[in-house]
Formats: C-alpha cells, sequence, structure tokens
C-alpha cells in the first residue's frame, strides 16, 4: 500500500505503525480488552482523537477501553485512564498566552543583554540586543556616520 503523509495527519506507507506513534500517548501498553471500536481518521490530530475519547467515555462510563481503527486496522485500545492523563501534545488547548510564558515571575535565567556603544571619545550612542550576529551590528543611534558600535564587557 502507499499512502501520502498529510501535515498533522497519521496516514503514511506504514499506518498503522504511524498512527501508534502519534496517538502513544492515548493507547494503553498491553491492553486487550476493549468494549467497542472508535473508528479514526487519517487526518486527524491526536488532540481531536483524544477529545472524541473523553466524550465517549463521559457519554458511556460503563466502557473500560475502546479499540482504534483506522481503516479497519486496529491500533490500540484506549483507556479512560490514559485519555485523562494524556496531557500535553494531546491535551486541551491551553489558555490564551499560557504558552508564552507571560505569567512567569522573575527574569529569564536563559538570555544576557548585550550592550553596544559608540567608539567616538564623547559620544552617548549606545544600543542593547538579547543577541550577536556580526552580519548585523548597530550603527550609532546620535551620529550614523560614527559608524558601527562596538560590543561592550
Amino acid at each position: 500500500m502507499n499512502y501520502h503523509v498529510f501535515p498533522g495527519g497519521i496516514m503514511a506507507h506504514d499506518h498503522v505503525t504511524q498512527a501508534r506513534s502519534v496517538l502513544g500517548r492515548l493507547i494503553e501498553p498491553g491492553a486487550s480488552s476493549y468494549d467497542d471500536y472508535l473508528d479514526i481518521a487519517a487526518e486527524e490530530r491526536a488532540d481531536q482523537v483524544r477529545s472524541r475519547l473523553a466524550d465517549v467515555f463521559r457519554e458511556r462510563p460503563m466502557f473500560a477501553g475502546l479499540m482504534l481503527r483506522l481503516d479497519g486496522h486496529q491500533i490500540g485500545v484506549s483507556t479512560p485512564a490514559r485519555v485523562a492523563s494524556a496531557g500535553g501534545t494531546a491535551g486541551d488547548a491551553p489558555e490564551f498566552g499560557a504558552s508564552d510564558r507571560a505569567g512567569l515571575p522573575g527574569r529569564s535565567q536563559q538570555y544576557k543583554v548585550i550592550r553596544f556603544g559608540c567608539t567616538t571619545i564623547g559620544c552617548p550612542g549606545t544600543d542593547v540586543r538579547s543577541y550577536y550576529d556580526p552580519r548585523t551590528v548597530p550603527v550609532c543611534t546620535v551620529v550614523a556616520a560614527h559608524g558601527m558600535l562596538a560590543l561592550q564587557r
């Protein structure tokens, strides 16, 4: 069988192996008993499958497991416990702004301010950057004719 890879999807040449890899957080290792099947589409992302599983387990709390199937092929058994603990990449969408570290207090330990100063005596021209790239060294902010600023240590 030859299949195409869909961005964010799970269809590939060996689509069962690929689906197991993508949905691994939702599959209970070693589980073999299940109450019903859940057919999934090749285009579905892990978070979409997790959402569908959560809905089924919420509607049918007596279910101990669901067999995931892709094109009739068994992928693996998912349990309510696996779905509940499958946060992260297969979890619900985070709150707005949660991924940009906007709420973390204190200063970042990963970055240091890099200061540049004009080499002309008496010129107060300075600039600061969070990175150094020799291709984009800043020029004097007071008199452009002074040229490039020097890295200060």
